[in-house]
């Protein structure tokens, strides 16, 4: 399918079962358009034809072209499933526009551990080991690829071994600046990576998914109370999890990147091309790069006409009013301003969601983090957020003027007045999310549904 998309076979890729019109754009690392002629006959056709609405959608982590437009293509039919109850006197002549970026650096759902060396999970880490290797080679010397290289070869590491990949790796995520709760920049630690890389291991080797992080021992952080020095008890430490951590901070600044460079003018040219509604919608890391994209530009022509933020992989405070701890507002929370996106955003969270309610988390735990204040959790089924670094996709929004709904509506539910709020978390738990990847369902593509034929 990847061949489909090169610019010598331009314009729309139909997705098979899909009745809309169907484009697909390829966006490299760096945020720059690998197919500038599909986006410029895209541009053309809406410009030249009549549409009602444009479907903007961004995948998220570990899928590359043709998972994503196999997700596109399950979330499309589940939504045009729902077409047939759309108001009668509301025309609809959709398009669809998805956006592929290079998100399949390492494994999200599965975490560190491997089924064996043929498995698409092993080749994935060989392969990311080899990508650590060669940046670590250039960042120092041989031979510390080398050495970089043997640690990763071990089933698990000492608590000295812990340390010494740290310091390894250190230099490829120096920075420790987190533009979705207004962090300002300061120098990552060994110690901060060893730390989130044992209070990660210690949820993940549990049997069963922790009701509470307490369960472990927690902190007021959210981490676990082993820290760095106690690493030789974890007898169960797979240097592997070091991977999932890079792959935390990597894919973060990637989507963040994609969104303010490439999203960003997409948004905006498309609305000099149409006077269509413009509806976005993200998965996971995809809502970044929404939200990025939303949030980096200039102000729009006119505001988008719905954001849909499915099981997002940031911060659960990144539309906050004022982020405890700081003396900023969340990162993202211009997106909430109804010049920029017509009220209110609506975003899905479950604590089914293990990676963004177990974990997330802990990969960006840092040693200042402990004791930190929290803003005030509003009863829901996902439970309370456990650090200021927790995901918004794990926990759902919190001091932004905020409703919570719990459970998210069931396809044909009524939603009812949608209120004052800026922003409404459907609580996925009891059920109706089951996992970070169940997005393309009845109740979400009712989500979108609402948003699309709201008066």
């Amino acid at each position: 399918m990847g061949a489909a998309m090169s610019d010598e076979i331009r314009g729309p890729l139909q997705l098979s079962g899909i009745q809309m019109p169907t484009w697909i754009l390829r966006y490299n690392a760096d945020g720059i358009c690998e197919s500038p002629l599909t986006r410029g006959d895209l541009l053309e056709r809406l410009r030249a034809e009549e549409h009602s609405d444009v479907i903007l959608f961004s995948h998220g982590w570990n899928n590359d072209f043709d998972a994503a437009s196999r997700l596109y293509g399950r979330f499309l039919a589940a939504f045009e499933g729902l077409l047939p109850s759309h108001p009668a006197n509301r025309t609809f002549t959709p398009v669809f526009v998805g956006i592929t970026w290079p998100s399949t650096w390492l494994v999200f759902d599965n975490g560190p551990k491997i089924a064996g060396e043929e498995s698409l999970e092993g080749k994935r880490t060989e392969a990311s080991i080899d990508v650590m290797s060669r940046a670590i080679a250039e960042a120092g010397t041989p031979d510390k690829a080398a050495r970089f290289r043997e640690l990763m070869g071990k089933p698990t590491v000492t608590a000295e071994e812990s340390e010494e990949l740290s310091r390894l790796m250190l230099p490829l995520l120096a920075s420790a600046s987190d533009d979705e709760i207004g962090d300002g920049a300061r120098d990552l630690t060994a110690s901060d990576l060893a730390s989130a890389a044992e209070a990660t291991a210690l949820v993940e080797h549990s049997s069963t998914a922790p009701a509470d992080l307490d369960d472990f021992g927690g902190t007021g952080d959210g981490g676990a109370t082993a820290g760095p020095k106690a690493a030789g008890a974890l007898s169960f430490l797979d240097p592997r999890t070091y991977l999932r951590l890079a792959s935390v901070w990597q894919m973060k600044d990637r989507a963040g990147r994609v969104g303010a460079r490439a999203m960003s003018a997409l948004m905006r040219d498309i609305q000099t091309a149409t006077s269509a509604r413009i509806h976005a919608v993200g998965h996971s890391y995809g809502c970044k790069v929404m939200l990025s994209g939303i949030c980096a530009g200039p102000a729009f022509v006119r505001p988008l006409d719905s954001l849909l933020l499915l099981q997002p992989a940031c911060s659960y405070l990144c539309f906050a009013a004022s982020v405890p701890g700081t003396r900023r507002a969340g990162g993202y929370r211009r997106a909430l301003d109804p010049s920029m996106v017509r009220h209110p955003i609506f975003s899905t969270y479950s604590r089914k969601d293990l990676p963004l309610h177990a974990t997330f988390h802990l990969s960006l735990r840092r040693d200042s983090d402990a004791g930190e204040p929290l803003i005030a959790a509003s009863a829901t089924s996902a439970g309370d957020p456990p650090s200021r670094y927790a995901a918004l996709g794990g926990y759902g929004p919190r001091g932004a003027g905020e409703e919570l709904r719990d459970p998210i509506p069931a396809a044909g539910e009524d939603y009812g007045s949608l209120g004052t709020a800026s922003i409404i978390g459907l609580d996925g738990s009891k059920g109706r999310i089951s996992g970070h990847g169940d997005i393309a369902k009845p109740e979400t593509a009712w989500a979108l549904h609402r948003l699309v034929f709201r008066k």
